[in-house]
């Protein structure tokens, strides 16, 4: 019988299953490629890298929570998955570089959009990254 105990949608684990995490991920060398059902059917790439980093995170005895993405997220929370302050989020809505919707007095972004928008974010950066890294090697030496 499994030591798991389940409370609502809770799982606590003990320090042996903390421990059985710790070693398969040392027998695979750290980073298990693909999981596979015990049918052979593989892992989806997505949930591949959800139980990796779950895996990764019990191993290390660092508290995990899983959660599903609610549709619409509070300017908080979707500052907080783009990484920038929430009037700087306002800003952006009041630009129209995102939309939202008022519910009540509040604003409310769809989770679709914020994550489209942090996609486009990581490109820019990395695109500045490369342009900064192009000039300094045409830059004349001195």
């Amino acid at each position: 019988m499994s030591t798991i105990a389940k409370r609502a949608e809770q799982v606590m684990l003990t320090d042996e299953e903390k421990a059985h995490a710790a070693r398969f991920l040392e027998a695979v060398g750290g980073d298990p490629a693909e999981f596979a059902t015990s049918t052979g059917q593989q892992v989806p790439g997505p949930l591949n890298e959800i139980i990796r980093t779950v895996l990764n995170a019990i191993a290390e005895g660092r508290p995990v929570a899983v959660s599903a993405m609610p549709d619409q997220l509070t300017t908080t929370n979707a500052a907080s998955l783009l990484g920038v302050s929430r009037p700087t989020l306002m800003k952006w809505v009041r630009e129209g570089r995102i939309d939202a919707v008022k519910v009540g007095s509040h604003h409310r972004l769809n989770a679709g959009d914020v994550l489209s928008l942090r996609e486009r974010l990581k490109a820019e950066q990395r695109s500045a990254v490369f342009e900064l890294l192009d000039m300094q090697e045409s830059a004349p030496a001195e």
